[in-house]
């Protein structure tokens, strides 16, 4: 260790086989945030570190897992195409204001084209037929991680983003950034490697129509996540991240969902009811659709699955801004996010047993002065 550090953020864990300290991976974000990850002795930290006046913040290591509920459902795989008796209710339901589905799903004709989503997950089957080529593989930040999708929830909420079928902006880019593993867990430093991964990306490609979805939550809150969260998304990268499943928890106690900075995505059902499981709390930003959803999966490159959560939530969002970004333009991400909740059904939301969360329902709305969907660019398809 050295005493130059400036400003440092130094995520420990207090491993008790291990009695010295040993930096195992350190990172920098434009030399704004350095920071080191390693086993630091418990009273080198209690006594020592945490009193050092260039370190900012101290943390232990924390556990991230996926944000979905598999359901007891099979598998179906049918030519790249599913056949419905029922409509994709939670396309159908965010392109109007109301709950009144009409079996179609509008949206502009630029689809999201030219926008890079990058979904930090647990990696993407970039072969699906969903996909048309438009997935690829970007990097792998967890243990002994292979670059496949070995869990299948990646591949799901890519789908949901940005699938031909499933997906709510069907020609956009979708990156794997796999930081989870087979088991759909991982840990904050390679969290933060994923992120940062990102923002090297964004800043040395000229396209900067960038989006980060994180449907994915922490044990609990995480500081560093926060503040590297931020420094992204001042430098113009769009982050949307779900508020987690600890059933009407408050999401301002679990990273990312508690950062102030990024876009939080809740659930609501078919009924624009809260889902039982979805966190609440002022940290919300925005309800969507994550109960019953369909979507790619990883076995083949034309298998499905329905999924819960607020991992399916939060890719409806990251479609809307792509949607958003290919139709109007690229803005700040903070005027992304203030358009997003302005075009919001407002005080529809049912079953809020806190007044302080958000009653802000995802659409697509055409009659709202920002013309996401206008009458001359709109394309009606069944769903």
């Amino acid at each position: 260790m050295s005493r130059c550090l400036n400003k440092t953020t130094i995520p420990f864990h207090d491993n008790t086989n291990k009695y010295k300290n040993d930096v195992l991976q350190d990172f920098n974000v434009e030399n704004i945030i350095t920071g080191y990850v390693g086993y630091f002795d418990p009273n080198f930290v209690k006594d020592e570190l945490k009193d050092w006046d260039d370190v900012e913040i101290v943390e232990k290591e924390k556990t991230f897992k996926v944000t979905s509920w598999k359901r007891k459902l099979s598998e179906s795989s049918s030519n790249g195409i599913v056949q419905q008796s029922t409509t994709l209710w939670n396309l159908d339901r965010i392109d109007q204001a109301t709950n009144k589905l009409d079996k179609k799903f509008k949206y502009p004709s630029s689809a999201g084209k030219g926008v890079n989503i990058y979904v930090i997950d647990t990696g993407i089957n970039i072969a699906h037929k969903e996909f048309e080529g438009r997935a690829k593989f970007g990097a792998s930040f967890c243990d002994k991680c292979s670059n496949i999708d070995d869990n299948g929830h990646g591949t799901h909420v890519a789908a949901i983003v940005a699938g031909k079928t499933f997906g709510v902006a069907k020609l956009s880019n979708v990156i794997a950034v796999k930081v989870l593993d087979k088991f759909g867990i991982g840990t904050s430093s390679s969290v933060i490697a994923g992120l940062i991964y990102v923002f090297n990306e964004h800043m040395k490609n000229q396209n900067k129509n960038t989006i980060i979805n994180m449907s994915l939550a922490g044990s609990d809150d995480s500081l560093t996540i926060n503040l590297i969260m931020q420094k992204l998304i001042a430098a113009g990268i769009h982050v949307v991240v779900a508020a987690g499943n600890n059933f009407h928890s408050n999401s301002c106690n679990f990273a990312p969902a508690s950062s102030p900075h990024a876009i939080t995505v809740g659930a609501i059902d078919g009924s624009d009811k809260l889902t039982d499981f979805t966190n609440i709390g002022q940290c919300i930003s925005i309800f969507a659709p994550g109960k019953n959803i369909q979507s790619a999966w990883k076995s083949s490159n034309t298998s499905t699955k329905i999924l819960d959560g607020t991992s399916q939530a939060t890719p409806h969002v990251s479609g809307t801004i792509a949607l958003m970004i290919s139709k109007s333009g690229n803005k700040s991400p903070s005027q992304i996010k203030k358009d997003l909740i302005n075009i919001s059904t407002k005080n529809v939301l049912k079953g809020i047993p806190s007044k302080n969360t958000i009653s802000k329902i995802l659409i697509l709305d055409n009659n709202n002065g920002l013309n996401l969907v206008t009458p001359n660019n709109l394309l009606k398809v069944p769903v």
